[in-house]
């Protein structure tokens, strides 16, 4: 009888790995998103982490073409970004949460 990795790990009863990439700084904080907004301004502003080759309409081949990384692991030039935190203030007005520590996706 033949089993599938899945079936083992099911039987198991599954597994509990993840993969760690830290980035310690922040590439920059725009409103990009290619995967959304490919091209344009997104309808918010994102904190960047990764490849110096990320744009608005960055592909593989931009990433790859980076000329550095703002993560630990300089041969990975892949591109992160999440939506930027403000903290709005009690007159209304917002200030950006500064991002201490970098990113740890």
């Amino acid at each position: 009888m033949k089993y599938s990795t899945l079936s083992i790990l099911a039987a198991l009863g599954g597994a509990n790995a993840f993969w760690r990439m830290e980035c310690r700084g922040r590439a920059g904080m725009a409103r990009i998103d290619p995967l959304m907004a490919p091209g344009r301004a997104s309808q918010h502003a994102h904190a960047i982490h990764g490849s110096s080759g990320f744009h608005e309409s960055a592909t593989y081949e931009d990433l790859m073409a980076g000329d550095c990384t703002s993560c630990a692991v300089k041969e990975d030039m892949s591109a992160y970004w999440a939506p930027g935190m403000y903290f709005r203030h009690a007159n209304g007005s917002f200030e950006l949460v500064p991002q201490v520590g970098g990113l740890l996706a």
